[in-house]
C-alpha cells in the first residue's frame, strides 16, 4: 500500500492543469485581460465590501466574476468544477425583488430545482422562482408577468407570448441564459433574445457556459457568432489557470494522496486488442471517405469522447446517401468500441452481453476482435471436461447445480477494488488514532462547542464513481466482503458469483426467446401464447432472486458493527449495510413500530461510507451538506477535482485528505489528460479569438422587406420626388405546434412578421388562398403510416383553393428521399414514394414542394407571397371548427391556453383513429390516456363510431411481440 503512494502538493496533482511552467504564454495572456477590467483584483475586498447588494459569495474569484457581469453585459465560460451555478443563484438573489422581472432560460428540471433550493438557503423569501411551463394557462401566465421577480419559462412559451405581446418587452428587467454554448441561428432562445433587444434596448443579457470546447468547434469565428446571436459584444474567460483563481484555490497545500494501480496482464491485453480495432476502424473509414471527413480528428485519443461519434455522424450527414453501408455500420461500431473500454476498467460486465444484438461487423473478424471474447471469457470462467474427475484438494465453491457443467468459474477482480478496501483499512486506522487523541485532548479542554466537536469527530468518507452501475457494485463489493473472506472466497467473490450466476440464466433466457421467436412450426406457434405466460412467470421469479439484497436499496439502516457502505443517489440518499446473512427480514402488510425501529433508524453522519456518483453541480451541494474529512475520487473527473479545490478553500478548518486512484498507462488516465489539454487548448483559442474579433455597433438584428422598398424610387412619377408608398409588411400565420421547428425564427429574421395562433387545418396560411402542411421526413413517414396525412390533404382541399403539402430536409442532412443502396428495381405499396403517388392522385389540387433546409423553404415562402394577398387571423382560425365553437372564447384561444394538458392532447391526436372532428369529444369523456387504454371495443366504437373505433382499439391492444 505504501509503495503505490505519494503524497503530493497541489501544483503536482493536476500537472498539466496547474503548473505555471505549461502556461506562460497563457498565463500574460489572462493577466493582460484580467488588468484590463475596472475592477482592479487588489482593491476588490475594499470594493466588495461597499457593494449596495448582499453578497453570498464567500471566494475572492466569485466576486470578482459577479462585480464584472453586473457592471456590463456578457457571456461568462467558466472551466467546469468552478462554481457556475452559484454564481447564477448570486445573480438570481439580486434581481429577486418584484420591482423587476428577470427569466431565465434554459435551465432543465433538476436544474431549477436546485436552484430554487440553493436561493432559498442564500435568504430569498417566497415565493422566489418560479417555473411557467406548458401547465400554466395564460392568465397565470399574465399576473406572474405583471407581479415581477424571477421567472423560469420554457423557450416556446415565451416566444409565443412576446409575439402576442402577451408579455410586453418592456417590462422585462433581463434575461439569464444558461448554457449558451446550445444556442445557435436557429434556437429558440437566439429567436427570443432577437424580439427582446428589439423592443428593450434598456434590459440586459446575461449568458453562462462551462464547455470552452462547444465555441471553437466549427466555423471561421464561433465565438463571434455565438456573440452575435446573444446580441452581446463582451466575453468573460476565466480558465482554472487565471491568475485570480489560481492565487484563490492555491493557498493551502493540498493534501492529496495519489495512487496508480497497474491493470492486469488480461485487462492490458483486452484494452490493447480494443484499441486495434479502433484503429483499423478509423483507417476503413479514411480509406473511402478522406474527401468528406476532417482526417485529422480521426485519432484514438478523440474516439475516447462521446462528441466524436456525433462529429463523424454530422460530417458525413450532407453526403449520407454516398456513404457505403460498410462505413454506415462502422461508424457505429466506434461506439460499441468505446463502451467496451469504458466496461473493462469501470464494471463487471462481459462483452458477450453487450454485443448479443450485434451484427457482423469488420472488427469482429479480426485477431483483436477475438481476444476481446477469448481473453475477457478467460477473465470469468475456463471450460472443462466432464469426463475428469475433479481432484479433491481444489475446493470449489459452486455447486454443480448453479453452473453449467464443464464450467470452472475464474471471476478475476477489477485491481481498483482491493486497492479500495485497503485504503479504506488505512482510513480506519487513522481515525482511530485521531479519535484517541482527540478524545484525550478533550477531556484536558473541555472546552470545545457542540458545532466544533462534530466538525472535530466528523469522520465521514466519501467515494466517487462515474455512474450508478459502478456505485451499486462497489456498494455490494463493500458489504460482502467481509462475509467472502469468511467463505474463503476473494473479498469480491460473493459479487461476482452473483454476476455469473445471472449471466448463465440470462443466456439461457435468451435462448428460449429465440425459439419461441424464430420457430417456424405451426403447432408449436399455436402454443406459443401458453409458453409466453409460463416465461413470463418464471423472469418475474428469476427478478426475485436477482435483487441484489432483500431491502429495499433506498431505505436506510441502522450500523450493526464493521463498516458501513452508505450510497447516495441522484436525488435520494441509499444506504445499504448487510453485516450478517442470518439476519431477519419482517414483510407484513401493517405497519409495525418495533419492527421498523429494530431494522431502520437515521444514521450518524460522523461515521459513514458515501458511495456517490459524479453528477455535476450537485456535488457542489453533497460536499457542502455531508463535510466529509476523506475523499476518494474513484473514477478521475477534472470537474470534481476541481470542485474538492473548491470546497478546502471554503473550508480550511477541515483537514480533508484526498485519495485519488488512477490505472496507470490505461485509456482511464488517456482519457483524463486528454480532457485537461482539450480544455486548455479550447481556452487558449477564445483568448486569441477575442484579442482579434470585431463585432460592429449597431448592426441590425434583421432585414426588413420595407427597408429593401423605400429604396426603390420610380423615377417617371414626378421625376422620383413621390416616393412610391411603402407596402405593408408580410405577414403568415403559424400554428402554435411549429414552434418547436426552426422555421418561424428564419422566417421573422427575413423581415416576415408572424402572427403565432392555433390552426385546425394547416401549419403556415400564407394567404386566404394557400394554405400549407410541413412534414420533416421522419414526420412524413409516420403520418402516413398513421392516416394523419390523409385527414389533413381531404381537410386543407376542402377549405383552401390551393393545398400545398411541403417536405423539408434538415440542414445537414442528405437533400434525397432515399439513398442509392435503398433504392430497389420493384417499387411495393408500401414505398413511400408509392404513397406520394397515390396522394397526389387523390387530390389532384394538393401541390408538393421539396425544400433542401428551412433556410430554403423561407424563400420559397417569400415567392408564393409575392402575387398574393395577406391573410387574415381571425378568419384562418375559425376555418374547420363546428359550427358550436364559433364563439369570442374559440377566436383568441390557442393550444397553450387550452384546460387540457398540452403534450397528452398531442399524442392523443396522433393515434389511429382520432381525427380533428373527434378529439375533443374524446376528452371531454375520459379523464386521461390510461382510462382510455382501458376501454372495450364497444364503448371506443360507441364513442367515435365503428371504423374510428376499431382502428383505436387495435391500436391500443396490439401486442409488440406479435409477427407483422
Amino acid at each position: 500500500m505504501s509503495s503505490q503512494k505519494s503524497s503530493v502538493n497541489s501544483s503536482k496533482y493536476l500537472p498539466v492543469e496547474i503548473s505555471p511552467s505549461n502556461f506562460s504564454s497563457v498565463e500574460s495572456l489572462s493577466q493582460v485581460e484580467t488588468h484590463s477590467s475596472p475592477h482592479s483584483p487588489t482593491n476588490l475586498l475594499s470594493h466588495s465590501s461597499a457593494l449596495p447588494y448582499p453578497c453570498t459569495l464567500p471566494l475572492e474569484f466569485h466576486r470578482h466574476i459577479l462585480e464584472e457581469l453586473l457592471s456590463e453585459d456578457g457571456l461568462l465560460i467558466l472551466s467546469r468544477g468552478l462554481g457556475l451555478r452559484r454564481i447564477i443563484c448570486a445573480l438570481l438573489r439580486i434581481y429577486s425583488d418584484k420591482e423587476s422581472l428577470v427569466i431565465l432560460l434554459n435551465a432543465s428540471g433538476h436544474e431549477l430545482n436546485c436552484i430554487k433550493e440553493e436561493i432559498a438557503e442564500c435568504g430569498v423569501k417566497k415565493p422566489g422562482l418560479r417555473v411557467v411551463n406548458n401547465e400554466t394557462n395564460s392568465k397565470e401566465r399574465s399576473e406572474l408577468y405583471i407581479s415581477g421577480g424571477i421567472l423560469s419559462i420554457t423557450s416556446r412559451i415565451l416566444i409565443i407570448d412576446l409575439l402576442q405581446k402577451r408579455i410586453p418587452s418592456y417590462l422585462i428587467t433581463g434575461i439569464l441564459v444558461m448554457h449558451a454554448e446550445r444556442v445557435n441561428e436557429t434556437s429558440t432562445e437566439a429567436f427570443i433574445l432577437r424580439i427582446f433587444k428589439e423592443d428593450n434596448k434598456e434590459g440586459f443579457i446575461k449568458a453562462f457556459s462551462d464547455s470552452p470546447e462547444s465555441f471553437i468547434s466549427s466555423g471561421l469565428s464561433p465565438l463571434q457568432t455565438t456573440l452575435q446571436l446573444l446580441q452581446l459584444r463582451k466575453v468573460f474567460l476565466y480558465p482554472r489557470f487565471h491568475m485570480i483563481i489560481r492565487d484563490c484555490l492555491e493557498q493551502r497545500k493540498a493534501d492529496v494522496t495519489e495512487l496508480y494501480q497497474s491493470l492486469s496482464p488480461s485487462m492490458n491485453e483486452i484494452q490493447q486488442a480494443i484499441t486495434e480495432c479502433i484503429e483499423a476502424c478509423l483507417s476503413e473509414i479514411k480509406k473511402g471517405n478522406g474527401n468528406w471527413l476532417d482526417v485529422d480528428d480521426l485519432s484514438v485519443e478523440n474516439s475516447l469522447f462521446r462528441s466524436f461519434d456525433v462529429i463523424i455522424k454530422q460530417q458525413l450527414e450532407p453526403v449520407w446517401h454516398r456513404v457505403s453501408s460498410k462505413t454506415k455500420l462502422i461508424t457505429n461500431d466506434l461506439t460499441t468500441l468505446r463502451k467496451l473500454l469504458e466496461y473493462v476498467i469501470d464494471t463487471c460486465q462481459t462483452p458477450t452481453s453487450v454485443l448479443s444484438q450485434q451484427q457482423q461487423s469488420p472488427w469482429l473478424s479480426l485477431d483483436a476482435g477475438n481476444t476481446i471474447f477469448s481473453v475477457a471469457k478467460r477473465r470469468v470462467f475456463i471450460r472443462t471436461s466432464t469426463t475428469n474427475p475433479t481432484d479433491s484438494s481444489q475446493k470449489n465453491p459452486y455447486s454443480s447445480s448453479e453452473l453449467p457443467p464443464g464450467v470452472q468459474p475464474v471471476l478475476e477482480e477489477l485491481p481498483k477494488w482491493n486497492l479500495l478496501a485497503e485504503i479504506l483499512q488505512e482510513i480506519e486506522s487513522d481515525i482511530s488514532h485521531t479519535t484517541t487523541t482527540s478524545r484525550a485532548s478533550a477531556t484536558t479542554t473541555q472546552g470545545l462547542s457542540e458545532g466544533e466537536s462534530l466538525n472535530h469527530f466528523n469522520n465521514t468518507i466519501l467515494i466517487m464513481v462515474e455512474n450508478e452501475r459502478e456505485c451499486s457494485q462497489l456498494r455490494e463489493y463493500l458489504s460482502t466482503m467481509h462475509i467472502a473472506e469468511r467463505q474463503g472466497l476473494s473479498k469480491g467473490g460473493v459479487i461476482l458469483k452473483r454476476l455469473l450466476k445471472n449471466y448463465f440464466k440470462w443466456k439461457s433466457g435468451m435462448s428460449k426467446v429465440n425459439k419461441n421467436l424464430f420457430n417456424e412450426n405451426d403447432k408449436e406457434s399455436d402454443n406459443r401464447d401458453v409458453n409466453n405466460n409460463n416465461n413470463g412467470k418464471d423472469e418475474q421469479s428469476k427478478r426475485g432472486i436477482f435483487q441484489r439484497g432483500q431491502q429495499p436499496p433506498n431505505k436506510r439502516r441502522r450500523v450493526r458493527g464493521g463498516s458501513t457502505a452508505f450510497t447516495f443517489s441522484s436525488t435520494i440518499t441509499t444506504s445499504s449495510n448487510r453485516s450478517n446473512n442470518n439476519s431477519s427480514t419482517y414483510y407484513d402488510d401493517e405497519f409495525d413500530v418495533e419492527a421498523f425501529s429494530t431494522y431502520f433508524g437515521l444514521l450518524d453522519l460522523r461515521d459513514l461510507i458515501i458511495i456517490r456518483p459524479i453528477s455535476g453541480d450537485d456535488d457542489d451541494r453533497v460536499l457542502e451538506s455531508i463535510k466529509p474529512k476523506y475523499i476518494v475520487i474513484y473514477h478521475p473527473d477534472q470537474a470534481f477535482v476541481r470542485r474538492v479545490e473548491v470546497y478546502r478553500t471554503l473550508h480550511p478548518d477541515i483537514s480533508c485528505k484526498v485519495f485519488f486512484m488512477m490505472y496507470e498507462n490505461s485509456i482511464e488516465e488517456q482519457k483524463y489528460l486528454s480532457a485537461i489539454r482539450k480544455e486548455k487548448d479550447a481556452f487558449e483559442k477564445l483568448i486569441r479569438e477575442k484579442s482579434i474579433m470585431a463585432i460592429p455597433l449597431g448592426r441590425p438584428l434583421r432585414v426588413l422587406n420595407t427597408q429593401l422598398e423605400s429604396l426603390n424610387v420610380n423615377t417617371r412619377i414626378a421625376g422620383g420626388r413621390i416616393i412610391r408608398q411603402i407596402k405593408e409588411l408580410s405577414k403568415i400565420i403559424i400554428d402554435v405546434r411549429e414552434f418547436r421547428s426552426s422555421l418561424p425564427s428564419l422566417l421573422h429574421q427575413s423581415g416576415i412578421e408572424i402572427l403565432p395562433c392555433t390552426l385546425t387545418i394547416g401549419d403556415y396560411i400564407l394567404s386566404p388562398n394557400l394554405c400549407v402542411e410541413r412534414k420533416s421526413i421522419s414526420d412524413l413517414i409516420g403520418s402516413f403510416n398513421s392516416g394523419r396525412l390523409y385527414t389533413q390533404c381531404e381537410a386543407m382541399s376542402i377549405h383552401y383553393k390551393q393545398p400545398i403539402l411541403l417536405i423539408e430536409f434538415d440542414r445537414n442532412q442528405s437533400f434525397t428521399l432515399q439513398s442509392i443502396n435503398e433504392i430497389r428495381p420493384d417499387i411495393g405499396m408500401n414505398d413511400i414514394s408509392s404513397k406520394l403517388v397515390l396522394l397526389t392522385i387523390t387530390f389532384p389540387r394538393l401541390k408538393i414542394i421539396w425544400s433542401s433546409n428551412p433556410n430554403a423553404t423561407v424563400e420559397i415562402f417569400q415567392d408564393l407571397k409575392k402575387l398574393e394577398e395577406e391573410p387574415d387571423l381571425e378568419t384562418a382560425q375559425m376555418i374547420g371548427l363546428e359550427d358550436d365553437e364559433f364563439d369570442d372564447n374559440a377566436i383568441t384561444s390557442n393550444a397553450i391556453e387550452s384546460d387540457y394538458n398540452y403534450v397528452p392532447q398531442e399524442f392523443l391526436r396522433s393515434l389511429p383513429g382520432v381525427t380533428s372532428k373527434n378529439y375533443k369529444y374524446i376528452m371531454s369523456k375520459v379523464e386521461n390516456l390510461k382510462e382510455l387504454s382501458q376501454l372495450s371495443k364497444n364503448e371506443l366504437q360507441n364513442m367515435i363510431g365503428n371504423d374510428n373505433g376499431n382502428q383505436l382499439f387495435e391500436f391500443l391492444n396490439k401486442d409488440v411481440k406479435e409477427e407483422k
